[in-house]
């Protein structure tokens, strides 16, 4: 899974002039960091009560909240913080799950089997 690569397209609307600057100075912050090799925790203060009212379009649908996870752990002291790390593990354990279950299976149909004859 770590060697696949995948892009995203990312459509942001309703953005103010400052909103849109801080978004792209956020992204370039994130290639930078990549670039470096360097890890930091980066945030965006979503002003909902203020005039921050986005609409976005992932990959041509819109932008949902994902269930490989609960929820509650991704908001700390009233900050949400999610680390992909804890994503890739979790695919991980499912992709494991999966194996151990087909590999069960089969060890199940090959009993089966030997018994009947």
């Amino acid at each position: 899974m770590r060697k696949r690569l995948f892009t995203a397209r990312i459509k942001i609307g309703g953005l103010t002039k400052p909103q849109l600057i801080a978004i792209e100075d956020m992204l370039a912050t994130w290639v930078n960091l990549g670039n470096m090799g360097s890890s930091r925790w980066t945030a965006f203060y979503a002003d909902g009560d203020g005039n921050f009212r986005p609409t976005i379009q992932f990959n041509g649908h819109k932008a949902r909240f994902t269930n490989l996870i609960d929820r509650n752990l991704l908001w700390e002291g009233g900050e949400y913080k999610i680390d992909f790390d804890m994503l890739a593990w979790k695919i991980r354990e499912e992709e494991e799950k999966k194996k151990r279950n087909k590999f069960r299976d089969l060890l199940k149909l090959i009993i089966f089997s030997t018994k009947r004859d």
